[in-house]
């Protein structure tokens, strides 16, 4: 019974403890200073598609500038490519064959 009693007092604590943690976390900060002359300060930044390095927002294609990334990046713009004119082509081909098949048929 004694453990039962435990249980339901830690139970009690832990919710108590998570909402006076909500309290404080409301808002949208992210606890990371905003002055550049803080040492914690990271300034705005996204991360290179390949391998995930910092880079700048305006860098367009997002992707860090090595060969390495370069070379993959391309490889993933040629595969998309392929496989959006595969997502148009096969059911176009395939309700073509079937309005062959229903004229033929009539």
């Amino acid at each position: 019974m004694a453990d039962k009693q435990k249980l339901a007092d830690q139970i009690r604590a832990n919710v108590e403890s998570s909402k006076s943690s909500e309290k404080k976390r409301k808002g949208s900060k992210t606890g990371l200073p905003k002055s550049a002359s803080s040492n914690a300060y990271v300034p705005l930044h996204r991360h290179c598609t390949i391998c995930q390095c910092p880079i700048s927002l305006k860098r367009d294609p997002p992707i860090c500038g090595e060969t390495k990334c370069e070379e993959e990046y391309e490889s993933r713009q040629r595969q998309r490519k392929r496989w959006n004119i595969l997502l148009y082509v096969a059911p176009a081909i395939m309700v073509g064959a079937l309005a062959l098949q229903l004229m033929a048929s009539a």
